[in-house]
Formats: structure tokens, sequence, C-alpha cells
């Protein structure tokens, strides 16, 4: 998981469009199956398309799993599952876009409608380090929720129900945390020996940023609450005094 972008409206036709299919599911008699037919449709016609484009920049580069960050995406995702929600199959504000090991993960569960835990995090609507931190073993991992006494629920049943912390993804955030590091080690060597300008410096942290490769680690470290741990605290005070 990470910070994206704040979702923008549709155009309008395809706006129309959704609604127009929302309110024909909410007439339906059966409206679970009325919410599966037009949304399988939909999956297969032109309009959808831009729906679909639009999430793909909304997940930033290499168009990674709104919840893992680890795997390409491919799948539109309903928040709300549709088969609980039908009402929602069609609404531009229920969609996500995840890789199918998430989507698979989550299937038609949605706490606490269909079952105990903690509502799960939805990462275009929340800010994910309110809920989260990345240890140096790679690891997401929810805050303790000082009121509750106990980790932070919603953050417990997001990490588990998706796998977030699968191997794959648990060993890939570790190799980019220690290349993280390392660069940023580098980059304050450098301005130290006065081989790198502060302005360069600047610019090389977008370059990082850019990367698709576990954009949650970049995320974290340079836009997050790890900005305050070593190496980054001094590298970010380096290039701003």
């Amino acid at each position: 998981m990470r910070t994206l972008r704040k979702r923008k409206p549709l155009l309008k036709r395809v706006a129309d469009k959704l609604d127009s299919e929302t309110l024909a599911i909410i007439s339906a008699k059966d409206q679970k199956s009325e919410a599966h037919r037009r949304y399988s449709n939909a999956r297969k016609a032109k309009w959808f398309e831009s729906v679909v484009k639009e999430l793909g920049e909304l997940a930033g580069p290499g168009e990674r799993c709104m919840f893992c960050s680890g795997s390409e995406a491919s799948d539109v995702e309903h928040y709300k599952p549709k088969s609980v929600f039908p009402q929602l199959a069609m609404t531009w504000e229920n969609y996500l876009w995840s890789c199918t090991p998430c989507n698979r993960g989550k299937l038609d569960r949605f706490p606490p409608d269909t079952g105990p835990g903690g509502r799960l995090i939805n990462p275009l609507d929340e800010n994910v380090w309110d809920f989260f931190f990345i240890d140096d073993f790679g690891l997401l991992t929810p805050r303790y929720d000082r009121q509750a006494n106990t980790l932070n629920p919603r953050a417990v049943t997001t990490r588990d129900m998706l796998s977030l912390n699968r191997d794959a993804l648990q060993i890939s955030r570790k190799q980019r945390i220690e290349n993280l590091k390392r660069d940023v080690y580098n980059c304050l060597k450098l301005m130290n020996l006065k081989k790198l300008t502060k302005k360069a410096a600047s610019e090389q942290v977008e370059i990082w940023k850019a990367e698709s490769w576990q954009p949650d680690v970049a995320d974290f470290y340079l836009n997050g609450p790890g900005r305050k741990s070593s190496p980054f605290r001094e590298f970010f005070e380096a290039i701003t005094v």
C-alpha cells in the first residue's frame, strides 16, 4: 500500500453511463444477478476502457497493485464487493486497481459486514501510513492503537486478508529498502565531497519516486514517516538547508 493520487471525475459520458447502469441494477428484482450481468458486459465494452485507463493512471508508474504495490495490476477491484453491495457494482468511487492475488485473496469478504474483523483500508481514500509502517525487514506492519491497547484492527484485517506480507512481497520490499538506503548514503557522500549539488540531489528524489519497483517503500521513506529515520532524515536536512 502507498499514498495515491486523489480520484478524478470521469468523462461525463462515462459517468452518465455508470449512473444509468446503477439505476437499472437498483430497479431490478434480483440486484445481485443484474449487477453481475451488467458489470460483466461493461468489462467487455469499449466505453469502460476509460475507467480502466484512469485507474491505471491513479496507480502510478508501472500500474502496481493499489493493495500490495508489488505486482502489476490487472483487475478492477470492487472495494465493497458487488455480491454484497450490488448497488455499487457500477460506481466509480467503489473501484480500485489490483493484482489478481490480492483480488482473489479478498474475494467477497468485507468485514464487518461479512464477518469478524476491521473494515478494509481504502488506499485511494485514506492515508495508509496512519495504519501501517514498513520495518527494516520489508514487513508491512500494523501500527499500535493506544486507545484500543492493541494493533490497529483495520490494519491487521487488511494485511491478513490480502496476504500483504507474502514471501515475494517481503523479500522485494527488503531489497528496495537496502537499495534506497545505499543510494541515499551515496548521495550524502557526494554532497559532502561537493560533487553533487542540492538541486541534483532533489532531482534524484523524484527519480526514486518514479521507479515502479515496490513504490510503497519509496513512498514510506521519501513521502511518509520513514523520512524521519536515518539516513533519510540526514539526506532531507542536507538538501533543504
